[in-house]
């Protein structure tokens, strides 16, 4: 056994014995060139652009699914459906207060006082959750500073935000599209696929009752709007097992009573588990490349200008479809405690950031921020998780300019 370096008597190291480790090392340096510098230290934050989804909400509707397939009365929520609770405020405010202290760090905004006019945009959809969620993490990403969110008369269609409109997807583009995100076996193979969790939803929708509710034996299928827009959807089994499961993943995050969610009978890692069925139906009407283009090119664009041509912070505020048609049109994917893998969680982001190298080069940094789902129920204050993404045809999270504009154009 070798001696410990301790050991070796004093007279070991004189001074030629220093002199030839010091060339040695010199000559290291030299065949392979300086060490490079941390990012942190070399680089800096030049613009940063946030899509976000709004906060929680109750269901959409009253009941969420047909009445038959829940053997009880859905648990009662206070708030409007679809509107913004006031629970999902307070968690909104939280995240801001976070997203400020970063920013301030970055030097986008100041450590003290307000922002300069104009050098904060926020971009919120015309309902009521995204206007109100805008309004919040405006008020506490700088208080008292007034910041604007902008957006369209509540329920006044914002182009922006406007799903499938102009955008030149047709019937046939856009079931190919589907066919081919649910594979060879149609939507029966992929049922069969999520059958556990299916069964899991039945268990928590039926409890004791064997027959006549859930959603056993009940088949599934997707449709494609001919109309105008042309918008997919699933339906049967898989559709209303993505409505349920978000259901639960929000009644959760509201702070209800266990005994309220899921009637008592879902806990924290069913509603994990479960919640795959919600990031399924988008991995299948949101993430294609010929749907996401068609549903959020106008929402790509506006990041794009922001990133080169914009003010040095840019928020903009929908809803999970959006998140989802991002992270397909960039090949990225997510895990966020609490949720299921690519869940857009209630406040959670895509953010992106144009950070710039010690030699004027530019880059896109890629990441997802989103608070636990027990950050949210809890409302506790501190850092929300944050996933470093890599897009597609990029070496890490951090991505040439051009590649990334290029990947996300389409």
């Amino acid at each position: 056994m070798r001696a410990p370096l301790e050991t070796a008597p004093e007279s070991c190291f004189d001074a030629s014995v220093l002199r030839s480790i010091g060339l040695v090392l010199t000559l290291s340096v030299l065949l392979s060139g300086p060490a490079p510098a941390s990012r942190a230290d070399t680089w800096h934050v030049v613009r940063t652009v946030l899509l976000m989804r709004h906060g929680v909400r109750p269901p959409n509707q009253d009941p969420p699914v047909p009445a038959p397939i829940a053997a009880d009365a859905w648990p009662a929520w206070t708030t409007r459906p679809g509107w913004l609770t006031d629970h999902g405020a307070a968690a909104i405010r939280l995240v801001a207060t976070a997203d400020a202290r970063r920013f301030a760090a970055d030097g986008l905004l100041p450590e003290h006082g307000c922002p300069a006019p104009d050098a904060v945009h926020i971009i919120s959809d015309s309902l009521q959750r995204t206007i109100a969620t805008g309004d919040e993490y405006a008020a506490a990403l700088a208080p008292g500073c007034g910041l604007v969110n902008r957006h369209q008369p509540q329920g006044v269609s914002d182009p922006l935000f406007a799903e499938y409109r102009n955008s030149g997807i047709t019937t046939e583009e856009a079931a190919q599209a589907v066919d081919s995100a649910v594979g060879p076996g149609g939507t029966t193979a992929l049922a069969q696929q999520y059958q556990p969790e299916l069964d899991e939803l039945t268990r928590i929708l039926c409890g004791e009752i064997s027959a006549g509710c859930g959603l056993a034996g009940m088949p599934s299928g997707t449709e494609v709007d001919p109309s105008g827009a042309h918008r997919p959807k699933l339906t049967g089994a898989l559709a209303h097992g993505s409505v349920i499961s978000e259901v639960l993943e929000l009644e959760y995050a509201e702070g209800k009573p266990m005994s309220d969610v899921g009637w008592g009978r879902a806990s924290a890692d069913d509603i994990r588990t479960v919640g795959s069925l919600h990031a399924l139906e988008l991995s299948i009407i949101a993430r294609p490349r010929a749907l996401a283009l068609a549903n959020a090119g106008p929402i790509a664009d506006t990041i794009r200008t922001a990133l080169t041509d914009g003010p040095p912070l840019t928020v903009v505020v929908g809803h999970d479809t959006e998140i989802a048609n991002l992270g397909g049109l960039l090949g990225v994917h997510w895990s966020v405690t609490g949720y299921a893998e690519d869940e857009p969680a209630p406040g959670g982001a895509l953010i992106f950031e144009l950070v710039e190298a010690a030699g004027g080069n530019r880059f896109v940094r890629t990441s997802y921020r989103a608070q636990t789902l027990d950050q949210i129920r809890d409302l506790r204050t501190g850092e929300p998780e944050r996933v470093p993404l890599t897009p597609a045809g990029c070496d890490g999270d951090v991505c040439p300019l051009d590649t990334f504009v290029t990947t996300l154009r389409g």
